[in-house]
């Protein structure tokens, strides 16, 4: 997460046991908006390289995403607690946070948080984003 500076200000990764990529995009897509609302974040924009997942929460219905369904709609049900959600697809190359964070969820033991320092192979990485990062 980041703040309307831009800068770091949360970062979670977890293991999930998931069937497909897409349930672990929008099951990512969930947790990111629960830490919003319990960091109490009002105004949200939200990434994913998944154009699928994007286009179905935009209500561009794919019929080859029916196993999101379910999320979908916890995906609307806590959207609606935050006074503007925006929902943009970026390209997977803009979003390396991401994909480190979750290789470090991958390997995780147990669901780490970061509340204001990420773990140094984080830091890398959102040093090379051009955006302000911790030291």
């Amino acid at each position: 997460m980041r703040n309307q500076d831009k800068e770091f200000c949360y970062g979670y990764a977890s293991k999930r046991n998931c069937n497909s990529v897409l349930i672990a995009e929008t099951e990512a897509a969930i947790e990111a908006l629960r830490c919003a609302r319990m960091r109490g974040f009002s105004r949200i924009v939200m990434e994913s390289d998944s154009k699928v997942l994007i286009d179905n929460i935009r209500g561009n219905v794919c019929t080859k995403a029916w196993t999101i369904i379910p999320l979908l709609d916890e995906i609307r049900r806590l959207s609606a607690g935050f006074s503007d959600v925006e929902w943009c697809w970026i390209p997977r190359g803009a979003n390396r946070a991401a994909h480190m964070t979750a290789a470090i969820g991958l390997r995780a033991v147990c669901p780490q948080g970061w509340a204001n320092q990420p773990p140094p192979s984080l830091v890398r990485v959102l040093a090379s984003d051009g955006l302000p990062s911790p030291p």
